[in-house]
């Protein structure tokens, strides 16, 4: 006898005994969500009652969630977003793709960085007790960051870079799916010879799935450890679809778990998997133990697992798979509760029929059986509940399911409300809560939402006798009634239960279905996914406020000054304890000065530190703050200082000036005069008395040479001058060379002078290449003048002596180098 009592304790012939989990009655694996969907109340025994059946058969899961069923202690499938660690965490292993925390395995600090100790921490944190598929997201502290999984494993992993700061890495990551088969060789260098928690060459971990996070010490980054959650890719499963000798077509085989398929997320294919057992090595590790594939019939699962994969449309465009599943499984689940929450996730049923597991997923199929009201035993007692008791109706459901975009949370998916049900209901709105914890798709929650309220009102649900030709009928089949009686026409029912009776007879239990309740119009039925932010949100590095650089004449005792810039800054901000500049050249961004001020709430500061005059500069400034956050740099501000020489007197620097500017006019006149005759390559006679000119020039081509000589002596009124001067200058195309030597000496009653100058040219004018070179020796009022001007000065006795060249002055043999810009020994070496 096909006795549905067997669906009551099921479990005991599906599963054995467990080491993982005890086994127990599987009610709830043939009455999933949608899977026993009735009239929504408790249908009565059928045939003078012979069969008694309970809520987990005649109800839906609906009806279930308003009268109260007990739900599992421990939900089966969703996600841990929490590590776990201590030695009664229960195991786990990943189906489909499903995010875990993990549990801790291992976690110690070493190494040093910037002078830091123990800078970095190292967690070894369990991902899955199954080998998987691989790493597809990593989250830390609930934001995804950027991971791709390398070739192998080098070094501390991968570097995060939402986690680099300025040009250093905080976090690295190295994963391992399970089938590794040597140790972590990044842990075996750095722990191995950890004084009491060694990680050698022996801890493999083969069969785990595993990461390695490093994270390093970072007050602004992290506050505490980093809070990592992992997406996986599960453990592979096998498809009976894709086994050609099983009746599919396909090169699986359920002896050879290499070839099969990796992760799937059919439900179907899911649970086929847990029904025949679990296994890692050839060995049993969850579900059915004694099951064999013979009690799995390809036909049944094969078209609930193609129900599954049907592509369905979605608001906007695209389409998915119509029902799939995925989650974290822990090894102390019920296999029964897993099987439950697979067919919740596609509105399925399986049924056991005399040790033989068929499923059914989705819509209604097709009506295999056809009787009318005369096809009915009259003989033996009917039952007919046409409508249940008002507070198992249901008109409304909310849900919550997984979220992967928003950390693999449990959200609320969009409720479901229909005011035209709730005005049939007496005006009362009968919400049924439901969690589907395999089900990471909020439009496939809503799907799931709407066929199983719609199918839940499906209320008419008859017990019948039928005569002997009904026997190969089985539950989750279809069939269709003509009733005069009922008024039906063709009305597909559901067959929930099948008994033999004493008599030989049949006893059915019907349930009225109807295909539209699976009816969806993405433009109409789908509601929109609203999902929070889950980027790394970190303030904004703090910006200095009114930053200003002006030039400054820092004035001292006898007229002297020197050049400096005013720092100034807005002090009104909090949890700020002092300001950091810096300045550096605008020619090259060679660096100047870097200093910093704990006087933040001044406003200002006056810096002359490796400063000179009439100079070009840039500066800029930042906060420093309190607390370890990010601050940033200003723009850079340009200045320039004020035309002072560094510790002269207000007359010194005048004579300074004096000498300067009189050496670079008489060069500057005399290269004017060169050029004059360059130009005019013509011989002149002298123009006045006392003056004797000598001209010589030749020219070719591009090419000109010329020379002149001046000798002048003459009295001019009350005075006496004499002066002797020898210009040359050559040039070809736009280059030139030349220069002059000019002797020079005047006497009168105010006083007498004498001047020596000496002046060198060559390059082409106007570019870089261009180069002069002067020597002044004068006696003019009373003093007595040197003055030099080259890029390189050289003095030596041939044994020693000294450079000046670029601002320094350095002595010959590099014993001793003078910053003549600042006054700084820059170095310095016993002879």
């Amino acid at each position: 006898m096909r006795l549905l009592q067997l669906i009551i304790d099921a479990g005991f012939i599906l599963l054995g005994s467990t080491a993982a989990a005890e086994a127990a009655p599987v009610v709830g694996l043939f009455g999933a969500f949608a899977g026993w969907l009735g009239s929504g109340g408790i249908l009565s025994g059928i045939v003078g009652g012979v069969l008694k059946l309970g809520i987990g058969l005649g109800a839906s899961y609906l009806a279930q969630s308003l009268l109260g069923r007990k739900q599992s202690q421990r939900a089966a499938g969703g996600s841990s977003g929490k590590m776990q660690s201590g030695g009664t965490v229960p195991r786990s292993f990943i189906l489909g793709r499903g995010m875990t925390a993990g549990s801790l395995e291992y976690v110690d600090e070493w190494g040093e960085a910037d002078k830091t100790p123990n800078a970095f921490i190292t967690m070894v944190i369990a991902l899955s007790d199954l080998p998987v598929k691989g790493l597809a997201e990593v989250w830390v502290n609930g934001s995804k960051v950027t991971y791709t999984q390398p070739a192998s494993n080098v070094g501390m992993g991968v570097a995060i870079p939402e986690y680099r700061n300025g040009d250093k890495d905080h976090l690295w990551i190295r994963f391992h799916d399970g089938n590794q088969t040597e140790a972590d060789s990044f842990l075996v260098s750095k722990f191995e010879g950890h004084p009491t928690r060694p990680w050698d060459g022996s801890f493999v971990g083969h069969g785990v799935a595993y990461a390695v996070v490093t994270a390093r010490v970072s007050e602004t980054l992290w506050s505490g450890y980093p809070q990592t959650k992992f997406v996986l890719d599960g453990i592979p499963l096998y498809d009976v679809r894709e086994d050609s000798s099983a009746g599919g077509d396909g090169a699986q085989a359920w002896g050879d778990p290499a070839g099969w398929s990796v992760a799937p997320r059919n439900p179907i294919v899911q649970a086929y998997n847990v029904v025949r057992g679990i296994r890692f090595d050839g060995k049993w590790v969850f579900g059915g133990q004694t099951v064999g594939g013979h009690q799995l019939p390809i036909s049944a699962f094969s078209s609930a697992m193609n129900v599954c994969d049907v592509a369905v449309g979605k608001m906007g465009g695209g389409t998915e798979p119509q029902y799939e599943a995925g989650g974290e499984v822990t090894f102390d689940t019920e296999p029964a509760d897993l099987l439950e929450e697979l067919m919740k996730s596609c509105n399925g049923r399986m049924a056991e029929i005399g040790g033989i597991y068929k499923p059914r997923a989705g819509a209604p199929g097709t009506s295999i059986f056809h009787f009318t009201d005369d096809d009915i035993l009259s003989t033996d007692p009917q039952t007919l509940e046409p409508f249940p008791s008002l507070a198992a109706v249901i008109n409304a459901v909310t849900a919550k399911y997984v979220e992967p975009r928003e950390g693999w949370a449990v959200k609320d998916a969009p409720p479901l409300y229909s005011p035209a049900l709730e005005l049939q209901d007496d005006g009362r709105r009968q919400v049924a809560a439901v969690t589907y914890g395999m089900v990471s798709s909020g439009t496939q929650t809503q799907r799931l939402m709407k066929s199983a309220r719609d199918e839940a009102r499906r209320f008419r649900q008859h017990a019948v006798p039928m005569p002997p030709d009904a026997f190969l009928l089985e539950p989750n089949d279809f069939a269709s009634w003509t009733s005069k009686r009922n008024g039906y026409v063709t009305k597909l029912f559901r067959i929930d239960a099948v008994q033999d009776l004493a008599n030989l007879n049949i006893g059915l239990n019907l349930t009225e279905v109807d295909p539209s309740d699976y009816s969806w119009l993405p433009s109409v039925d789908e509601r929109p996914i609203v999902s929070g932010p889950t980027v790394i949100v970190r303030p904004p590095p703090q910006a200095i406020v009114d930053w200003a650089a002006s030039p400054m004449m820092i004035l001292g005792d006898l007229g002297r000054a020197k050049a400096g810039i005013r720092l100034s800054w807005d002090p009104d901000i909090d949890d700020v304890n002092g300001v950091q500049f810096e300045v550096r050249l605008a020619s090259d961004g060679t660096m100047i000065y870097q200093g910093e001020t704990d006087r933040w709430d001044a406003g200002a500061i006056i810096i002359s530190q490796n400063l000179t005059g009439l100079t070009a500069y840039q500066t800029r400034g930042r906060y420093r703050p309190n607390s370890p956050r990010p601050v940033a740099w200003s723009g850079l501000l340009d200045v320039t200082t004020p035309d002072v020489s560094e510790g002269l007197s207000e007359q010194e620097r005048y004579e300074l000036a004096l000498n300067t500017n009189d050496a670079r006019g008489s060069m500057q006149e005399m290269r004017n005069a060169l050029d004059e005759l360059v130009a005019q390559l013509a011989l002149a006679g002298a123009e006045s008395a006392g003056e004797a000119y000598e001209q010589r020039a030749a020219i070719r081509g591009n090419l000109t040479a010329a020379i002149q000589q001046v000798t002048k002596a003459m009295i001019d009124g009350d005075a006496a001058i004499a002066s002797q001067v020898t210009t040359i200058a050559v040039k070809a195309d736009q280059a030139t060379a030349g220069g002059f030597v000019k002797f020079e000496a005047t006497a009168a009653p105010t006083g007498v002078d004498a001047r020596f100058q000496i002046y060198l040219d060559a390059g082409v004018p106007g570019t870089p290449d261009w180069k002069d070179a002067g020597f002044l020796l004068d006696i003019v009022g009373g003093v007595a003048r040197c003055v030099i001007s080259v890029d390189k000065f050289f003095v030596t006795d041939g044994t020693t002596g000294f450079v000046i060249q670029g601002g320094l002055l350095t002595a010959v043999g590099g014993k001793l180098e003078i910053d003549l810009m600042t006054g700084r020994i820059l170095g310095y070496r016993e002879v």
